[in-house]
């Protein structure tokens, strides 16, 4: 009887292996102080991203009874807003858009279609990107394109603005999730999971297709950000935060003491910091 009883147990608690938790940190001196729990401790919690104006922070979680839902919530005084509620799809990655209010996110609608759409507030969403490619996470700067990760085969994609992106636009293979755009220029990063196996965060110039090492990590984790200055790397080893400067070395932070980092994001004004972890 110890055994189906056992079973039992692990049924009722199938999102234990996956309970994601995210935090909120000012900033002062480079420093994170003032820790707000800005979800509970269990469940889907993750990809956070701030909003244009700072004053708001995306994320997406299983909240709403299961499938994931596009979330917002107020750093002025911590209101909680669901900003898609769609019972029988599920969204990720959010993103703020270039369209003021607007945000954009990944759609799962079942295989293989899977694409990045844009919402206005008030408005119906519609598809961000032209390609059919299954769009896992992206990178977007209007204007310029979109960098898409495939989910089905970890390689990488830039659809220039306006157009379609295919086999002609591998960027690269063996791609992690984290993509972004570096501020201050028009060259965007990835992590790029060497055959040699080193991982190195990599710059992409999708002017010129070139590739660029910018700085090795050590396989802990493969979630970074960057300071909205453009200068500095963060990403977590473990509980510990470490900041790489492009013109220094790696740097222990602090030690948040929240369980094993995972994806972080800094706001628009450098003053607040985003950080997901696991128990």
């Amino acid at each position: 009887m110890r055994f189906p009883l056992l079973m039992l147990l692990l049924a009722a608690s199938p999102l234990s292996a996956q309970d994601f938790q995210l935090h909120l940190y000012a900033l002062k001196d480079g420093l994170p102080t003032g820790h707000v729990a800005v979800t509970p401790a269990s469940g889907y919690n993750n990809q956070p991203a701030f909003t244009a104006d700072g004053e708001g922070l995306l994320f997406s979680s299983d909240r709403a009874g299961g499938q994931m839902e596009i979330f917002h919530y107020a750093l002025a005084d911590g209101t909680l807003t669901n900003l898609t509620n769609t019972p029988d799809e599920s969204e990720f990655s959010p993103q703020p858009s270039g369209t003021e209010g607007a945000i954009s996110y990944v759609v799962e609608q079942g295989v293989p279609h899977q694409s990045v759409w844009v919402q206005a507030p008030g408005q119906p969403r519609q598809r961000a990107i032209n390609s059919l490619i299954p769009a896992g996470y992206y990178a977007q700067r209007p204007g310029q394109g979109t960098l898409l990760w495939a989910r089905y085969g970890y390689h990488l994609y830039f659809e220039p603005w306006g157009e379609r992106a295919d086999e002609g636009h591998l960027v690269s293979a063996n791609v992690g999730r984290s993509l972004h755009p570096i501020p201050h220029s028009q060259a965007f990063s990835f992590l790029h999971k060497r055959v040699d196996g080193s991982w190195v965060i990599t710059a992409f110039e999708p002017d010129s297709g070139a590739l660029r090492p910018l700085v090795a990590v050590d396989r802990r984790s493969e979630d970074y950000a960057w300071h909205p200055d453009g200068q500095s790397l963060w990403m977590g080893r473990g509980s510990e935060l470490w900041r790489w400067s492009v013109a220094g070395q790696w740097q222990k932070v602090a030690d948040l003491g929240v369980g094993t980092l995972g994806r972080l994001a800094l706001s628009p004004d450098g003053r607040h910091l985003a950080v997901v972890s696991t128990p």
